[in-house]
């Protein structure tokens, strides 16, 4: 198994690493590759997922680092095609990636494949495990969402941190089910925060022992949809409607930046983005914002509270 390092990237004329830097420290935005299908903010450092169909490329960008461009279907030996499920940072560099493996005349598998900043790089399968979410909940710490064994949904995929899985599918979670739309993160080492849009509700998980607080999320009605989130800290943002959809939402319909503070309080009055737009994530006073019609990944200052 292997992993190969490419010569810094460049988008648009603009040195990836380059480009963050400036972003950084004067509030700018990035230039993305226009086949980018997905992006995420993770401790200081954006990951874009790029890359043919079956052929899948992670480009990590961070400031006064060179890019770098992992291919993951080397890494998955005699696979046909390879599909990224999802993907994180934790606080060291590594990513890790849920990946879809289709292998000729076999079953297909999914995997959780690591690739650490020295271009080390490993894969594991996950069994009866259907991760759809992935995050990093610590150093080398990894947990996902998704339906497994004894009815559970947090399953720990990497790291010694707490056991095997938490989160029994019962109740609300079990009338909810397990969907893509759900997002997960950790807002601090040794916590998930969960959230299931279309039910409406969050989940914030200790992993020491399992204990798990669900709270009901206010404007339910907002949450389907492209609603995206993020968290900073203990602060939980989202990329929501700014106004109510009567009937199927616009193509064009605005979307603003939002925080959870008993309501939905918008907070970056002055910008807004098209439905599509994501929420990449969030963290050092700034949200991290997907322009897919901008192909771009802006920084908005969050104000402190």
């Amino acid at each position: 198994m292997s992993t190969r390092l490419a010569e810094p990237a460049t988008f648009q004329g603009v040195t990836a690493w380059g480009a963050l830097a400036v972003a950084v420290s004067m509030n700018g935005g990035i230039p993305l590759p226009e086949a980018v299908s997905a992006v995420q903010w993770r401790h200081g450092r954006a990951v874009a997922l790029a890359g043919a169909p079956g052929v899948p490329v992670l480009v990590v960008l961070a400031p006064e680092e060179e890019a770098r461009r992992i291919e993951v279907k080397p890494t998955v030996a005699g696979a046909r095609r390879t599909e990224v499920i999802d993907f994180t940072a934790d606080e060291q560099g590594t990513i890790h990636a849920l990946v879809f493996e289709s292998v000729p005349l076999g079953r297909d598998r999914r995997l959780l494949c690591r690739f650490g900043g020295q271009g080390e790089a490993s894969c594991e399968e996950l069994g009866e495990r259907r991760c759809l979410r992935l995050a990093a909940a610590g150093p080398e710490a990894a947990w996902c969402y998704g339906e497994g064994p004894e009815g559970m949904l947090l399953h720990r995929v990497a790291g010694r941190q707490g056991p095997r899985f938490w989160l029994p599918a019962e109740g609300v979670l079990r009338t909810a089910g397990a969907r893509r739309a759900a997002w997960l993160d950790s807002p601090s080492p040794g916590r998930l925060w969960l959230v299931l849009p279309e039910a409406g509700l969050l989940a914030d998980v200790r992993l020491a022992d399992g204990e798990t607080r669900m709270a009901e999320l206010p404007d339910k009605g907002r949450l389907t949809g492209a609603a995206s989130f993020a968290a900073m800290g203990e602060r939980l943002l989202a990329l929501l409607p700014l106004g109510p959809a009567a009937g199927r939402e616009r193509l064009d319909a605005p979307y603003g930046l939002f925080e959870l503070r008993g309501a939905w309080r918008r907070i970056a009055a002055d910008r807004q983005w098209l439905r599509g737009a994501r929420l990449a994530g969030a963290g050092g006073g700034a949200a991290w914002v997907w322009d897919r019609a901008g192909r771009r990944l802006e920084r908005v200052a969050v104000p402190p509270r």
